[in-house]
């Protein structure tokens, strides 16, 4: 079972609002920029590094499995641009995982 913070959802949905506001006038961002809001989100829920590099992976996972071959590479650059119903296609993705993965956990 992969491990990720309780308070992933709402990094990512913080994250996704950010991307979305930030997004330049041709609906495009830069993938450093996803991970500077999610760490600005991290920040403002308290989060640790560790938390945001956890939260971080599992939206790599989830990146890769939408077909996209490099997201560490892409979350990492400020010239990659990409559309942001892309970006935001991933954020929504990795949350509803994060979801997912955390009412599963739950004991019944």
């Amino acid at each position: 079972m992969t491990t990720i913070p309780r308070s992933a959802r709402q990094i990512l949905e913080k994250t996704l609002d950010t991307v979305r506001l930030r997004a330049n006038s041709d609906g495009e961002c830069f993938g450093g920029e996803i991970m500077d809001a999610m760490r600005e989100a991290g920040e403002a829920f308290g989060a640790d590094r560790l938390e945001v590099l956890l939260i971080k992976t599992a939206l790599v996972r989830v990146m890769e499995s939408l077909g996209e071959p490099y997201p560490s590479e892409i979350l990492q650059d400020y010239e990659h641009r990409m559309p942001v119903s892309q970006a935001l296609k991933y954020l929504r993705e990795a949350t509803d995982w994060a979801a997912r993965l955390h009412e599963s956990a739950i004991p019944r």
